[in-house]
This record gives structure tokens, sequence and C-alpha cells, in this order.
């Protein structure tokens, strides 16, 4: 069995966009808004070089919704990975789940098992690959990241600051990450160190 580190990706390994038309801060819906975060690279890079899988498992409710095509997805995969490519980073496996259940095309509309919080993404992952998903990571900006990677059985990290209003919702839902940290270089990092303190563990 492997180990595993899955990432979401909208907020935290690229930037969010600000929609006009809807006035909401929402995921690139085109090439040229795609840009990586600082640092995402060399944390990735550092995940790489710890021999742990790197997999992307994200939500992508923009095709359901009308707002990007199946193709621009894809253009956009292979800009991150180039990006990431140039500087010495890759990504093992992204899996999306499309559906959306008030999806405005009917195809994708759904209430599925792959839509995060629920741990479908993580656990087409983990058998396509072979993770221990005990031994893995599920890192994420989201309480839906959380919620996902709890019920996939991971060790879950929350990038960014708990504003009152989401610390209330996770007590809420009984739902909280096992680490906080500012950004994707932090967790790495942090990963990094529990690794070497838990080596026999795992």
């Amino acid at each position: 069995m492997r180990k595993a580190v899955l990432l979401d990706r909208d907020g935290t390994i690229n930037r969010m966009v600000y929609d006009v038309e809807h006035g909401t801060i929402d995921s690139p819906s085109n090439l040229s808004q795609f840009g990586l975060l600082p640092k995402v690279a060399k944390a990735i890079k550092l995940i790489n070089e710890m021999k742990m899988l790197v997999i992307v498992v994200s939500n992508q409710p923009g095709i359901a919704k009308g707002k990007f095509t199946t193709k621009i997805l894809s253009a956009i995969d292979q800009k991150m990975e180039a990006e990431l490519e140039k500087q010495g980073a890759h990504l093992d496996g992204i899996y999306y789940c499309l559906h959306h259940p008030e999806a405005v095309v009917k195809g994708y509309r759904k209430n599925c098992d792959c839509r995060k919080p629920e741990p479908g993404l993580l656990l087409k992952g983990r058998d396509d690959f072979q993770i221990d998903l005990s031994c893995s990571y599920t890192i994420g900006d989201g309480l839906i990241d959380i919620q996902a990677g709890r019920a996939a059985g991971c060790k879950t990290i929350f990038l960014g600051q708990l504003k009152c209003s989401l610390c209330k919702l996770m007590d809420r839902k009984g739902v909280k990450p096992d680490y906080i940290v500012s950004d994707l270089l932090e967790a790495a990092k942090l990963i990094k160190k529990l690794e070497a303190k838990n080596a026999n563990f795992c």
C-alpha cells in the first residue's frame, strides 16, 4: 500500500478568480485565469521527494453550470502540469467531480458520491493507486475538504485561517481538521516532519 497527499485544486494549488457576472469568487473558467499560487510547485516537489503520491481531488461544477467545457478543463490541466514540471514537480493523478444537483447541463445533474464532502474521489484514487488512506493526508481550504478527508480516513490539513463563522460551522457539523497551516508549502513541511516522527507507524 502507498501513501498519498490528496489535494484540493482551487484555492490550494491555484488562485481563485473574481466572477464579474455573478459577483462571486470562483474557479478559473478559462485558460488565462489559471495561475499557480506562490510556493505551490516547491511544496509539491517536496512531497514528490518524500516518495508520496500527489493526487488532485476537486469538485468542478463549472461544466455542469455551463460556465466552461471539458475541453477547457483539459487545457487547464495541461497548463497546471506544465507549470509544475517547469519547477521540477509533478502530479500523479487528477480526479474531478463534474456533477451538481442543480446543474443546467442535464447530463451532469445528479446527487453523487464523488462530490465532496462525499469521499468518492478519494476512494477512487485509493483503488486506482493502492493507497493506504489511513497513512495519507487530505489538504484543502474548505470545510468540504476536511469532511471528505475524514470520511475517507485520512489525516486532514486545513489551509488558511479559521474564521469565527467557519469554526461555528465545524462545531455544528462535528468536523475539525487535524492540522491548520497557512499555505501548501507549510503543509508539505509539516507532513515531512510528521512522517519522520511516525516512520514506524505506517
